[in-house]
């Protein structure tokens, strides 16, 4: 091994903004809601849930259910997730399982459908909609707030976009992702609001997260201000993103991408890609080369947004599931997000491989390891990567001692 190799451990210090008690940030938010005034005892009541590792998604949704159920109605918890788990029940639901959401854990039925079917229409706007939709008498929708990774606008990921495309199911996804990027906010906010206006929409609960992923605001939403308070939201959520200490990158190791990570599968505003070339999103650094090591097994074998990265390994290939890969992309109709890169042996063979790409003359590379484009606190970097963060940077703590990349009998990297 040469000094490309050896590695400091930085930590970056984020602010930390989290709630203290979950339980009662939900109750307060409710109560604080016309809820109990819309909704009759005996009412059937559907919650929507994402395919996001949002933090606290189980206690919050559970928190829901409790709360519903002491008003006398009859609460479920409804997939809304548009394209994915390959657009199948069984694949919706095990997403929704290893999320921690299933019948057992939340107290109430988990249900999902693969069937979406035009509602309403605005002109040339379609609104497709869950199937399951028209079982209920009233639907709460959750979700977080946060920059989209794919486009942007004064509605990105959030309760808008929860029902324009989760809501919607396969065929809305489809319909909306087939708009210009530049044209997919407004189409979610125009879906949106004939949903708001035709279905039994009774409520929106928005969660941001801060820097370090905790909750760190929960707040209900009436139909009607959903629009004018999510764009508020997104901005906060915006102001709370963690970021990469680095304007520059020569390469970029990334442990594990996964649905649950985002929608790309890692973060386009993390790694400054939203397609292949560096900096090519709004935010982010320029990063020269990505490697990608793993899938998480929360994405169920989705591997959407391979395509961002340069080389990857055997050990991920083999755990993608095509078919749900496939129907992300071409639901999302960003077919290179779903392209697989060079494929070598190991997570070795791959570092290895990437280096090799450099010119000869440039030996000392800025390298970066993280474990995925949530957790971003812990990050080992090469001293070159570490000399080109900026002194006046007081949120960054470097480790006294060297370190360098330990690997398994398989070649595999262990877990830092």
């Amino acid at each position: 091994m040469n000094n490309t190799w050896v590695m400091k451990e930085l930590t970056q210090i984020f602010p930390e903004k989290k709630i203290s008690s979950i339980k009662s940030a939900v109750y307060q938010a409710l109560d604080g809601s016309d809820l109990k005034q819309k909704i009759i005892p005996g009412q059937r009541v559907a919650i929507t849930a994402g395919s996001r590792g949002i933090s606290n998604i189980s206690l919050i949704l559970k928190t829901l259910v409790e709360y519903i159920s002491s008003l006398g109605c009859l609460p479920s918890i409804i997939s809304a997730m548009g394209s994915h788990g390959g657009n199948t029940i069984a694949g919706q639901l095990s997403i929704l399982n290893k999320l921690g959401i299933t019948m057992e854990t939340m107290g109430a039925p988990v249900v999902a459908s693969d069937q979406s079917i035009l509602f309403c229409s605005d002109g040339d706007r379609k609104c497709y909609v869950n199937i399951l939709v028209k079982n209920y008498d009233h639907i709460i929708v959750v979700n977080r707030i946060k920059p989209h990774t794919t486009f942007s606008g004064i509605a990105e990921s959030g309760l808008q976009k929860m029902m324009a495309v989760g809501l919607g199911g396969n065929k809305s996804a489809l319909t909306i992702h087939q708009e210009a990027p530049d044209f997919i906010s407004s189409a979610i906010i125009e879906t949106s609001d004939l949903m708001i206006n035709n279905l039994p929409i009774a409520l929106g609960l928005a969660i941001i997260e801060d820097a370090k992923k905790n909750t760190m605001l929960i707040e209900a939403i009436l139909p009607k201000n959903i629009k004018e308070k999510e764009e508020r939201l997104l901005e906060i959520a915006r102001l709370n993103m963690p970021r990469l200490p680095f304007d520059k990158l020569d390469l970029l190791i990334v442990d594990e991408i996964g649905k649950n990570i985002s929608g790309t599968g890692m973060d386009s505003n993390i790694i400054g890609r939203r397609n292949y070339k560096p900096g090519s999103a709004v935010s982010g650094p320029a990063i020269e080369k990505i490697v990608v090591l793993n899938l998480t097994e929360e994405t169920n074998g989705n591997g959407y947004g391979i395509g961002l990265a340069d080389f990857t390994t055997r050990r991920l290939v083999e755990a993608i599931d095509y078919k749900a890969m496939y129907t992300n992309a071409l639901t999302s109709t960003y077919l290179n997000k779903a392209m697989v890169p060079p494929v070598l042996s190991d997570d070795l063979s791959a570092i290895r491989e990437a280096i090799k790409t450099f010119p000869k003359k440039n030996k000392q590379l800025r390298i970066a390891r993280i474990k995925n484009t949530l957790e971003i606190e812990r990050i080992l970097v090469s001293p070159e990567a570490a000399e080109s963060i900026s002194s006046n940077n007081s949120n960054i703590i470097f480790s006294d001692q060297a370190t360098s990349f330990k690997f398994d009998k398989n070649n595999n990297l262990l877990p830092f």
